[in-house]
């Protein structure tokens, strides 16, 4: 009787200390979200912490105004900094970081998790990002402000488009004009943003996880090579090889759309297309880590520019830019699927994929 009462004093014990456990976990100040895929993630997954040497007495200076178009700008800059990446994101609110399976849902906390993980020194990063959420304005201010990126602006501008349910914003019916809004979007902080640095990485916030060295591997490339101005990556799901449908390329033996396409005849283009087209998974198929396969269209969820093409007028389309005429638009190529069409006529503007097993994770929902 003794023995088990002993026991059950043991169990009860060992809950505590594992519900305490989770506790801490989901609600500890830095709100990082609390998972159980895996050991790490489960008991052992505090949050990153930054390795690279501080400045010593940085002086930090902060600002922020009201632009004349209305958006809210805040910018924080460390004296004498000149960074070499502008990493760009675009958050609508707070369920835009999304979840991830098994999961709390994310925040910027674990976001910011995710950049530190990449291993870069923030010394030599900038950081913008725009919401259109004024309470996740506040939280990203107050998040970045832990982290020594050598500028961070952050951009509040109110959703005035149209919006569209989350759950249908796959629906090609609603497609066109939800892409032609983001192609808006990513020009005006991009535009906003850029300054002297010389690589640009589009991040979307529901990413949750890099294959290790992806960064670094997209800038070493650039560096390496004159015709390469965008790199992507293989983006999957937990239960989703190929996540990302707008980075492809094209079969160029099929004529119906290597040449003029009639305004008619734009439907069937885009079902050949579709019918044709080359996704990720199988352009990287038993490709090695050091290989570039060309695109000719390249998604978002991580996305390398060369900052010298921007100053070149590249920007992404808000509208299909492949067969526009005077009288009429073009039937495919808008925002992603057409930055890489208008680079392509550029010295150094083409458009690649990560070899081998290179990576990037979307969040499970969303």
């Amino acid at each position: 009787m003794a023995m088990r009462g002993k026991s059950n004093r043991l169990v009860a014990v060992a809950s505590a200390i594992f519900i305490a456990l989770i506790l801490f976990y989901t609600t500890e100040p830095r709100r990082r979200s609390f998972s159980c895929k895996t050991f790490e993630s489960c008991l052992a997954g505090r949050p990153h912490s930054y390795q690279h040497a501080l400045p010593v007495e940085p002086t930090i200076y902060e600002n922020e105004l009201s632009l004349r178009d209305g958006t809210l700008h805040f910018a924080r800059e460390i004296n004498r900094s000149d960074p070499e990446i502008l990493i760009l994101v675009l958050n609508k609110d707070e369920e835009s970081w999304s979840r991830d399976f098994r999961s709390t849902d994310r925040s910027i906390y674990d976001f910011l998790d995710l950049l530190i993980s990449t291993n870069l020194d923030l010394m030599t990063v900038s950081l913008s990002l725009m919401t259109s959420s004024s309470d996740e304005f506040l939280e990203i201010k107050k998040a970045t402000a832990t982290l020594p990126f050598a500028r961070t602006n952050i951009y509040y501008q109110p959703d005035s488009g149209r919006s569209f349910p989350y759950e249908q914003r796959h629906d090609p019916a609603v497609q066109r004009q939800r892409r032609a809004a983001l192609a808006a979007l990513r020009n005006y902080l991009m535009l906003r943003s850029l300054r002297n640095e010389d690589h640009i990485v589009w991040i979307d916030a529901d990413v949750v996880e890099f294959s290790e060295g992806i960064i670094q591997t997209m800038i070493a490339h650039s560096d390496r090579r004159d015709d390469v101005g965008m790199i992507t990556a293989a983006c999957h799901q937990n239960n989703m090889e190929n996540y990302d449908k707008n980075a492809w390329a094209v079969d160029r033996n099929v004529s119906a759309i290597m040449g003029a396409v009639e305004e008619g005849d734009h439907a069937k283009a885009v079902q050949t297309l579709e019918d044709t087209r080359y996704f990720t998974d199988v352009l990287s198929s038993g490709t090695s880590d050091n290989e570039l396969l060309p695109l000719d269209s390249v998604g978002g969820t991580v996305l390398y520019i060369r900052a010298g093409l921007i100053r070149q007028g590249v920007t992404f389309p808000t509208f299909n830019v492949v067969g526009t005429t005077w009288s009429q638009d073009g039937w495919i190529g808008v925002e992603t699927e057409g930055i890489c069409y208008v680079a392509s006529s550029l010295k150094g503007g083409g458009c690649f994929l990560l070899g081998g097993r290179h990576h990037v994770r979307h969040a499970d929902l969303g």
